[in-house]
Order: structure tokens, then sequence, then C-alpha cells
């Protein structure tokens, strides 16, 4: 069992079915909608950088962090044959660190929150980004809702098999703790007509708005808004993903 995308990472951007133009966009408009202009921005939990290349490109200057050295190896090889200048850094966001540097606002796609699998962790989490940002800073993020958790990823098993790789996934629910635990199995191609086999294991903990409001009351934040993703439209009972605008007080 390897860490959570060592190997994934080299086929991220194969397996995830994004449009980061529109994405960008919607979260320019998140933020003009309280009267907010990104300038300086951190991308927290940046993966690939695709969000972090594509705000670059609206004019924003961006630093990227990210947990995994792998995600980032692909982010900086992206942005360097953009031509974007892009700092990407390492990093854990319960504890990061970056001396004389504030920004404006902060951003966690890609249900990075959900990683954070403790109370401890996600107050950690909120505690570094307070810190980082300047007052009256904007911090947008993303959840996985109940529903997704549950009854998308639940107990179910996915497979799918490309020219150079193939992968099984398989998810189990624990009700009792909140958290889908899934089993990324792959099997790459290292030779002809040789694959080696790799398994990386990813927890995500179910957060509900309500407790995302209560960490923010506890941490120095305002919750702005709780949207039904890539929307401005209120969560209903089968929305995936929770888009979040806290704004530090």
């Amino acid at each position: 069992m390897t860490d959570p995308y060592s190997t994934l990472a080299r086929f991220y951007d194969q397996l995830i079915e994004a449009d980061y133009h529109e994405w960008v966009e919607y979260l320019l408009a998140l933020a003009s909608r309280f009267r907010h202009a990104p300038d300086r921005v951190l991308d927290l939990g940046c993966g690939t950088g695709s969000l972090s290349i594509a705000l670059a490109k609206r004019g924003c200057s961006l630093t990227g962090v990210d947990f995994s050295e792998e995600m980032l190896a692909a982010a900086r090889h992206k942005a360097q044959a953009l031509g974007c200048d892009i700092s990407f850094l390492a990093g854990d966001m319960r504890s990061l660190d970056l001396p004389g540097q504030q920004f404006d606002t902060v951003i966690s796609g890609c249900d990075v929150l959900n990683y954070l699998t403790s109370e401890d962790d996600l107050l950690a989490a909120f505690r570094t980004v307070h810190k980082l940002l300047a007052p009256g800073g904007l911090w947008l993020f993303d959840l996985n809702s109940d529903y997704k958790l549950r009854e998308i990823y639940g107990n179910e098993s996915y497979a799918d098999l490309q020219d150079d790789f193939g992968y099984f996934w398989d998810n189990a629910y624990d009700e009792a703790e909140d958290i889908c635990t899934m089993d990324l199995t792959f099997f790459v191609q290292v030779g002809e007509n040789l694959y080696e086999r790799r398994t990386e294991r990813h927890r995500q903990k179910l957060w509900t708005p309500q407790e995302i409001g209560e960490y923010c009351l506890a941490t120095g934040f305002s919750l702005l808004a709780c949207y039904d993703f890539l929307s401005f439209g209120p969560i209903v009972e089968d929305s995936e993903k929770w888009q979040f605008v806290i704004k530090k007080i």
C-alpha cells in the first residue's frame, strides 16, 4: 500500500473530467458576488496545478501547495510547458508556514478538505488559512457531499482499462465514522507485455455545512455561502459537491 496520489498523479489529468476554464470562471464569479477581486492567490491542495494555471492566465499571482510530491512534479511540468510563472511548494495544510507571505484569496478545489479525517486536522487547516489570509480575505473550497460519499462512492467498486494501464477502485463507507475508504489498485505498464501492480489508499470524511459553520465560528471566519457546486443555487438532496465561501473576520 502506497501513499495517496503516488501512482494516481501520473494518470490524474487523464482520468479527471473537469472543465477548468468553467471552474475558474465560477470561482471568479463567486468572489465578485461578494465584492472581492482575487489578486494574490494561494491554491492549497493544488494537485497537478490546473486551477492554479487557469487563474494565473486570468492575471492572478499564484502560489500552489500540495502534500504530494508526485502531484507537484506534474504541476511544475505543466506550468513550465505553458510558460506560467507559478511557485509550487510541498506543504501540509495543517501546519503550513510561509513567512512574510499573505494572500487575499485561498482556494482549495477537488474536495481537498475531505481528506482531513479528524476534527483536530480540520481545525488545524482552518487556523493555517486564517494565518495566511489578509483581513477580509476569502477562502473558496468545495467538499464532497453526503450523497456522493454515501451513495456514489459508498460501498461501490469501479474498474477501467486504458492503453497503458488499468485500475480497480474499491470503496467501503463507515457509517459510524462517516469515512469512505477507497483502495485504488493500478496495473501500470513497465515493459512490453509487463505490468506492475500498485495499490494506494484514499480516505475521505464527510463534513456537513453545519459543521463547517461551527468551525468558522471557532477560528475567526464567517460563512458567507454554501452552494450547489458550479451554481449559485442552494444545496439539494442529490448535490454531489458543496461550494463554500468563507471570509476572514
